[in-house]
C-alpha cells in the first residue's frame, strides 16, 4: 500500500496545503530568513500531521475553510520540533538533506523553530476559534514537556517502559492527537466522536514513535534519510533497548553496563539474539489495534478507510524494513486505554 493512495480522498486539499505554506513561509522580506525557509520547503516530509487534520475532517459532511490553515499551522509546529530537535540531537541530516544546525549553525537553526512556533500560533490567533487554539496549546506545551523528561533521563538505564510510554506520549502522540480532534472539532462532529478521533491519534502516535525508535537502530541512514543512531549515542533509552536491558540475565551484568559504549553492529546483534525489535513492533500494534477500535463509532466513509489504511501502512513500514528480524510472541501488555488529556 502506497502513501498516495491512501491520501487520494485528501490529495486536492494537500495541494492547496502546500500553496499555504510556501505562502507563510515565503512572506518575508528578509533574503536570509527566506533563504532559510525556501531550504525548508524543499524538505518537506509526508505531511502526516496536515493528512490526519483533514481526513478527520472529512468523516463528517460538514466542511469548514478553517482547515487548511489550521493543517498549515500544525505542520509548522511539528516543523519547529523536527529543527529544535536536531540542535539537541546534532544530527547532520534530515530528509535526505543536510540539517538546519549543520548547514547554519546552532543559533540560526534554534531561532528559525522559534519563528515557525510563532507563525503557527499568529495564524491560529488570526481565526479567532478558541477551542482549536487551546487544544493545539496544550499540545504543543505536552511536546515540550516531552523533550525536558527525555533530555532529563538520559543514559538511564533503568528508565522503566511506563516512563518511556509517557515520554513519547506527550512528545509526539499529543500532536497527533489534537491533529485528528482539531479536524472533527471544525467538521462539527459530535463530542464522541471528536474524543474517539482523538484517541484514534494518540494511539497511532504512539505506535507512530515507537516504530521509529526501532527504525533509527536497525536502518541506515540512506534508507531513513535522515541521521539515525543518534538517539541511542546520546544515551536516550528506547522501547527495544529497555526490552534488551530487561532480557540480559544477571550474568550478563557487563553487557549491560557497558550498552551504551558498544558500536552499532554490537547492538544489532542483541537485538537479534534477544528478539527485542519483534516485541516492540507487537507493542506498536498493540497501539495501531487500538486505534483502529476507535474508528468503529464513526460512519462509513473513504477517510475513515483512509484512516485505518494508515495504520496498516505505519505497521508494515517497521515489518519491511526488519524483515531479517523473527517477529516476538505476544506481550502480556495492559489493554486499558490511554487518555489524551487525563494522564497529562
Amino acid at each position: 500500500m502506497k502513501l498516495e493512495k491512501i491520501y487520494s480522498p485528501i490529495k486536492e486539499e494537500l495541494g492547496r496545503i502546500e500553496d499555504e505554506l510556501r505562502s507563510q513561509l515565503l512572506s518575508s522580506k528578509d533574503k536570509f530568513i527566506l533563504e532559510v525557509n525556501r531550504y525548508l520547503l524543499g524538505s518537506a516530509g509526508k505531511r502526516l500531521r496536515p493528512s490526519l487534520v483533514l481526513l478527520s475532517a472529512k468523516t463528517n459532511n460538514h466542511w469548514d475553510e478553517k482547515v487548511i490553515p489550521v493543517s498549515v499551522a500544525l505542520e509548522l509546529i511539528h516543523t519547529a520540533s523536527l529543527v529544535h530537535d536536531d540542535v539537541l540531537d546534532e544530527a547532520d541530516l534530515r530528509r535526505k538533506r543536510t540539517t538546519m544546525n549543520t548547514r547554519w549553525g546552532n543559533e540560526p537553526a534554534v531561532l528559525t523553530g522559534d519563528y515557525l512556533y510563532f507563525k503557527a500560533f499568529s495564524i491560529l490567533s488570526q481565526l479567532g476559534v478558541q477551542k482549536i487554539s487551546s487544544v493545539v496549546s496544550f499540545a504543543a506545551e505536552m511536546m515540550c514537556e516531552g523533550e525536558i523528561i527525555q533530555t532529563c533521563k538520559t543514559y538511564k538505564l533503568n528508565l522503566s517502559e511506563e516512563d518511556y510510554l509517557e515520554i513519547i506520549r506527550k512528545k509526539t502522540a499529543s500532536l497527533m492527537a489534537a491533529s485528528c480532534e482539531v479536524g472533527a472539532i471544525l467538521s462539527e462532529s459530535h463530542p464522541s466522536v471528536q474524543k474517539a478521533l482523538a484517541n484514534y491519534g494518540l494511539n497511532f502516535g504512539m505506535a507512530f514513535q515507537i516504530i521509529d525508535d526501532c527504525l533509527d537502530l536497525v536502518s541506515p541512514p540512506d534508507k531513513m534519510g535522515k541521521s539515525t543512531y543518534k538517539d541511542f549515542a546520546q544515551g536516550k533509552m528506547t522501547l527495544p533497548l529497555i526490552y534488551l536491558v530487561r532480557r540480559l540475565t544477571k550474568e550478563d551484568g557487563k553487557r549491560i553496563n557497558d550498552l551504551f559504549h558498544k558500536d552499532r553492529q554490537e547492538i544489532i546483534t542483541l537485538l537479534r539474539e534477544y528478539e527485542v525489535v519483534g516485541q516492540s513492533w507487537q507493542r506498536a500494534k498493540e497501539y495501531l489495534d487500538r486505534a483502529k477500535e476507535k474508528l468503529k463509532v464513526l460512519e462509513n466513509s473513504q477517510a475513515k478507510e483512509a484512516l485505518s489504511l494508515l495504520s496498516d501502512y505505519l505497521l508494515e513500514s517497521l515489518v519491511a524494513r526488519v524483515e531479517k528480524y523473527q517477529i516476538a510472541s505476544a506481550l502480556n501488555s495492559s489493554q486499558s486505554d490511554l487518555s489524551y488529556r487525563g494522564n497529562a
